[in-house]
């Protein structure tokens, strides 16, 4: 039978026989406190009832089951970082996150982060221990080739792998609580760079000398301008994704190369990045020529050709490279004497285009597969013309106020 004591401060300790051991009886204990402001007989009956379950639990070997469980718990939260990343945190993030980002959040904390705060023990670190991470990497230290301070947008993303391990130390119940997720952490400002786009005339002109060029290249750049899919989306494009009847894509997968591996297909960038997107006439009408060109050199390749279903490959059929979109569109630009833009940039036209020719936000999101609207405003920035006809109209307005007596 339990052993129930009061103590001064209105608690109860309360002691259970746990049998015999090496001739001795073993004793087992806990502390009760009733809840709320209760009378000392209701209070007494509680830890009566509480007894009796304690009892219960320590003689079906219960206690000492959760004693065991509660003595691991402290072991793994006494764990090191280093211990816990290799131990838990990457076989986790390799269930979820593609292989390319794996090796990046994996250079980052074996380089970065491990070096400064390996050692120290999960149940240690709280909210200091970010914002060291942070003061580190805006200092030369942090590049292991020397010179500056990482970015401050470098800086943010590295940090939030830093805030990924943790988290996925609380998720995983090592810890009680996220021990950033209430910390305030300084970051370095950041300035958000502009967008780089052709205009109306440029997209004219880009779209013009595209005339003159081989189909394939009118093919990878006009979908590029036009729909805005991202470089490893357009060598990830295969003709099944196609309906030249309702001039329909579907996108639902990306290209990738690992560093030293062969390149690789994976499921595009996030969930909203797969989605579907609508061809104009124009470009319907170049894959179109494009696919018939394809299939002439299927035929003349004959059983050399590589059957690989891609719209875009080399002469015998192979996956056009991931690097070549950014070559193909660099020299396009300097054989026309086109203002350069990076292939990416022709992504940031389209938005841009759509945006400022009356096409809500909400189907420019859709359409560039962005996950958040905050990204797709970016593209809500006016063009010269546009902040000339601005002032023209308020220019207007005030002489019209001043015509009709609005003035004094």
């Amino acid at each position: 039978m339990a052993h129930i004591v009061r103590k001064p401060n209105g608690s109860f300790l309360i002691r259970v026989s746990n049998g015999m051991k090496n001739g001795k009886q073993q004793l087992v204990s806990v502390t009760f406190k009733p809840e709320g402001n209760v009378s000392s007989a209701m209070a007494k009956r509680a830890a009566e009832k509480y007894a009796v379950l304690f009892e219960e639990l320590v003689h079906s070997g219960g206690y000492e089951k959760k004693q065991e469980q509660n003595a691991e718990l402290r072991a793994r939260r006494r764990m090191t970082l280093e211990d816990f990343v290799t131990k838990y945190y990457y076989p986790s993030i390799q269930k979820h996150l593609s292989p390319n980002t794996c090796r990046t959040y994996e250079l980052i904390i074996d380089q970065l982060l491990l070096p400064s705060f390996g050692r120290v023990e999960l149940e240690d670190i709280d909210s200091t221990h970010l914002q060291n991470f942070v003061d580190f990497l805006s200092t030369p230290d942090a590049r292991v080739a020397g010179g500056e301070g990482l970015s401050p947008a470098t800086v943010k993303r590295y940090a939030t792998v830093f805030s990924s391990v943790m988290t996925e130390a609380w998720k995983q119940k090592i810890l009680e609580e996220n021990p950033f997720e209430k910390g305030y952490i300084h970051y370095p400002r950041i300035v958000q760079p502009k967008l780089e786009a052709y205009n109306d005339d440029e997209a004219s002109a880009f779209t013009e000398a595209l005339a003159e060029e081989e189909l394939r290249t009118q093919a990878l750049l006009m979908l590029a301008l036009t729909t805005g899919m991202r470089r490893g989306e357009l060598v990830g494009l295969m003709w099944s994704d196609i309906d030249f009847d309702t001039r329909k894509i579907c996108i639902s997968r990306s290209v990738y190369k690992p560093k030293g591996e062969e390149q690789c297909v994976k499921s595009t960038k996030s969930i909203s990045s797969n989605r579907s997107v609508y061809l104009s006439d124009s470009c319907a009408d170049i894959l179109y020529r494009w696919k018939i060109e394809q299939e002439r050199q299927k035929r003349h390749c004959g059983s050399l050709w590589i059957d690989s279903g891609f719209v875009f490959t080399d002469q015998n059929g192979k996956n056009m490279s991931i690097y070549a979109p950014t070559r193909i569109c660099a020299e396009f630009e300097e054989r026309h004497g086109l203002r350069h833009l990076k292939l990416h940039g022709l992504r940031h036209t389209c938005g841009s285009l759509m945006v400022n020719h009356g096409v809500d936000p909400e189907t420019v999101k859709a359409v560039l597969g962005h996950e958040d609207l905050k990204t797709t405003n970016r593209y809500l920035h006016p063009y010269e013309s546009g902040k000339r006809e601005a002032s023209n109209t308020l220019d207007k307005i005030i002489k019209g106020r001043k015509t009709d007596g609005f003035s004094e």
